[in-house]
C-alpha cells in the first residue's frame, strides 16, 4: 500500500494549522473588545504553546524522522516498510521520542515559570497604560519612576515591553514583593475594565490569518479525502 508524499504533507498541514487557526481567532476576538484585556503571562504563553502545538508535535515528528536513515520510506509512502522499520528500531524511536518530549515539555515548563509574574495587556495604547499604571501606584501609596523600560520605586519593580503597532503591553515583574504584584494586578484589571478602546487595526490581520489558515486546513482535508478514497 503506497500513499503519495503530498498526502502526508496535507495530513501534517491539518494537524499543524487547526490549533494555529484557533489561536489566531482567539487573539482576534481579544483585540476587538471594547475594553483592554489583561491576561496573565502564564496563560498567554499557554495559549501560544497550544497554538503551535501542531508544529511542535507533527513538525517535531518529521524532524525525528529526518534524523533516521530510513526517512526514505516516508518519501515512498510505503506503510508496510515503515511498519517493518518501526519493529526493528522500536527502542531507538522510543528513546528519540522520549528525549524530544522531555526537551519540549521542559522548555515549556521553564517558560511558564518565567512568565508566572508577568501580565500581558491587549488592545491598549502604551501611553494610556503607563498613565493608568502611575494612578494605580498612587492609589497604593507608592511613587514610581520610569528609567527606560525599567520602573523603580526606590528599588527596581518591573519592566514594560510595548508593541505600539499591536497595542500590546507586557509587564514583567522583577521585584521579590509578590504581595505588591498581586495588588497592582488587581487594581490594574479594575482600572482597565473602565477604559474604552478604539478599533484595533491588528484585528483585521489576525482574522485574515485565522481565516487563511482555516482555508488551507479545508483544502488539505479535501485532498486527504480525495487521495485516500481509492485506497478503501
Amino acid at each position: 500500500m503506497t500513499v503519495p508524499f503530498i498526502l502526508i504533507v496535507c495530513l501534517a498541514g491539518v494537524f499543524c494549522l487547526i490549533p494555529l487557526a484557533m489561536y489566531l481567532m482567539w487573539l482576534a476576538q481579544i483585540t476587538r473588545r471594547d475594553h483592554p484585556t489583561a491576561v496573565s503571562g502564564s496563560w498567554d504563553f499557554a495559549g501560544l504553546a497550544l497554538g503551535l502545538s501542531g508544529f511542535i508535535l507533527v513538525g517535531g515528528g518529521m524532524v525525528l524522522s529526518l534524523l533516521q536513515s530510513n526517512f526514505r520510506f516516508w518519501m515512498r509512502g510505503n506503510f508496510e516498510a515503515l511498519r517493518a522499520v518501526w519493529m526493528q528500531e522500536q527502542a531507538t524511536w522510543s528513546l528519540l521520542v522520549f528525549f524530544y518530549l522531555v526537551l519540549v515539555l521542559g522548555a515549556i515548563g521553564l517558560a511558564l515559570l518565567a512568565r508566572r509574574r508577568s501580565l500581558v495587556v491587549y488592545n491598549v495604547e502604551p501611553a494610556v497604560f503607563e498613565t493608568i499604571l502611575v494612578e494605580v501606584f498612587e492609589q497604593l501609596g507608592r511613587a514610581v519612576e520610569r528609567r527606560g523600560k525599567l520602573w523603580v520605586a526606590g528599588a527596581p519593580l518591573f519592566e514594560l515591553d510595548t508593541f505600539e503597532g499591536g497595542r500590546t503591553v507586557t509587564l514583567r515583574w522583577t521585584s521579590d514583593d509578590q504581595r505588591l504584584f498581586e495588588d497592582v494586578t488587581r487594581h490594574l484589571r479594575a482600572a482597565l475594565a473602565t477604559q474604552s478602546t478604539v478599533k484595533n487595526a491588528v484585528t483585521g490581520w489576525l482574522m485574515a490569518a485565522a481565516v487563511g489558515s482555516g482555508t488551507v486546513v479545508l483544502c488539505c482535508f479535501g485532498l486527504l479525502i480525495y487521495g485516500l478514497a481509492p485506497i478503501r
